[in-house]
């Protein structure tokens, strides 16, 4: 599944003991480099009824689109529907109140391109939950 990667923000957040807390606006470099390192990703979209569904996904960046590997079920026919999806993804470190987040917005799509499907497979991009995930 991709999400195009049109809509992306990303804020750094960051406070120290003596300083006020910000917020920074990441560019769209950062995003694409930060996205990856998560260790978990959530993929988001509106069900038919409007009821929000949020999974746990490892997001990977391919040919600047974010990908997600998944199998049969709603993340796969939300995608094939063309539906908009967001994934976001975010580190925190509790200790010094840093981190940040990174959301991508855009319409979802199912690979098909063989040549697209053989780079994913070669590049080991593989599914955070266990079960067939055969569909990018």
């Amino acid at each position: 599944m991709q999400v195009g990667t049109g809509h992306q923000k990303g804020t750094q957040m960051s406070t120290d003991m003596t300083a006020q807390p910000y917020f920074e606006v990441l560019s769209r470099e950062e995003c694409v480099r930060l996205l990856p390192t998560a260790t978990i990703a959530r993929l988001a979209y509106c069900g038919e009824g409007g009821e929000a569904h949020v999974f746990p996904v490892n997001a990977f960046v391919y040919s600047e689109e974010v990908i997600v590997r998944t199998g049969y079920g709603g993340k796969l026919a939300a995608a094939a529907h063309g539906a908009t999806l967001t994934v976001e993804a975010d580190e925190v470190d509790v200790a010094t109140r840093t981190g940040w987040v990174v959301n991508v917005i855009g319409r979802g799509r199912v690979i098909e391109d063989l040549d697209d499907l053989a780079m994913l497979e070669l590049a080991g991009v593989r599914p955070w939950a266990p079960g067939g995930k055969e569909f990018f």
